[in-house]
């Protein structure tokens, strides 16, 4: 039996969905970074086509790991201050509820975003706990204020670059004990793999005590040791959820992840952009599904890769091999994931569960789209 066409990109825009991992950084439009630039007197950029060419990927270009995060370099010149900040994340929640995603997992660098608020010529590199407090409560009353019109659920994610020292991250880890922390449900390590992990275990181990979610950047890197840096993020540092783990392939580990219902956050476009994997079809989010993984669609940085939720789960059903059912699978493991409240967590996975069930055509014809083994 051959596959018959999935669900078209309308239906999905309907259905309600989570995003387990988005980073704000990559999610800015850039028009909005465009008028900061040019309303700071900024020179990174000479144009706004400029600004665009070193921040987007035109669809089919595949740059790599290194040039994908080479992208993020056309972000750092100054915003202005907190409002712009506060705008930023706005934006970032509208794009999201219009795409129809019900439950947005925010994760941002509030080190990024301080350095974005300073006066020109200042010091980038001195950042105290007090200007990334600000940059932190800057993006918390954006998004908060945006979810609540949209009447969308929110949960934030402090991002740490492995990249970076732990003197680099600590005022970004040092933020759960500061007012602000009340708001922030999960702290995240991401950047280059080829740095480990085990000089951030404190910081993780600190927020696990204070009974928030743990993910991990891990199997992702083309140049990394997928295995090796996956079994160190859940061994060490206790991750709940893995970022991205395309390239896991130990059966031993694989067993783990599924036992465990350890979720895998998954990015199609990102993956294949970053060289994580070679191709949509080669991509092994449908062999995970079947293995008993928890594996999610997610979008990564929407912006950069010009994609949005639903075109992820129009490819992963398109190009990726995912039937229908294999669809509300991820999204119900997405939801069952969040860093959530437990009861919230329950009204969300109902609140999938039966928008999904009532779209899913009839069994008859699932089992005429699915794919011969």
């Amino acid at each position: 039996m051959k596959r018959t066409a999935g669900p078209d990109l309308k239906t999905l825009r309907a259905l309600p969905k989570v995003d387990l991992h988005r980073h704000l950084e990559g999610s800015m439009r850039p028009q909005t970074l465009w008028e900061f630039h040019e309303r700071q007197n900024q020179s990174l950029h000479e144009s706004y086509s400029a600004l665009r060419a070193s921040y987007l990927i035109p669809e089919n270009e595949i740059p790599g790991f290194r040039g994908f995060l080479a992208r993020f370099d056309a972000l750092r010149f100054q915003y202005g201050g907190t409002a712009e900040v506060e705008r930023i994340a706005e934006e970032a929640v509208e794009d999201a509820a219009v795409d129809g995603v019900a439950h947005l997992e925010l994760r941002f660098s509030p080190v990024f975003f301080a350095r974005r608020m300073k006066p020109a010529g200042q010091p980038a590199a001195v950042d105290s706990l007090e200007e990334v407090e600000r940059a932190a409560e800057a993006v918390v009353r954006g998004a908060r204020r945006e979810s609540r019109r949209r009447e969308m659920s929110l949960s934030f994610i402090i991002s740490l670059g492995r990249h970076f020292t732990p003197a680099v991250n600590r005022p970004a880890a040092d933020l759960l004990r500061r007012p602000v922390g009340a708001a922030l449900n999960g702290l995240d390590l991401a950047g280059d793999e080829a740095h480990a992990a085990k000089d951030f275990a404190t910081f993780f181990k600190k927020w696990k005590a204070a009974g928030r979610g743990l993910t991990v950047h891990a199997g992702e890197d083309p140049g990394g040791r997928a295995t090796a840096n996956t079994v160190e993020a859940i061994r060490l540092l206790k991750a709940g959820r893995i970022g991205h783990g395309v390239r896991i392939r130990d059966k031993e580990l694989l067993e783990r992840l599924a036992q465990g219902r350890i979720a895998l956050e998954m990015c199609p476009t990102s993956n294949v952009q970053t060289r994580a994997c070679a191709s949509f079809e080669a991509h092994p989010l449908r062999t995970f599904l079947e293995a008993g993984i928890a594996a999610t669609i997610n979008t990564d940085d929407p912006a950069i890769s010009q994609t949005t939720l639903s075109r992820e789960y129009y490819r992963a059903s398109r190009d990726c091999g995912l039937s229908w059912y294999q669809l509300r699978e991820c999204a119900l493991n997405a939801a069952r994931a969040a860093f959530l409240p437990q009861n919230a967590r329950d009204a969300l996975v109902e609140r999938i569960d039966t928008a999904w069930q009532n779209a899913l055509p009839s069994r008859a014809a699932e089992n005429v789209s699915m794919r011969e083994d």
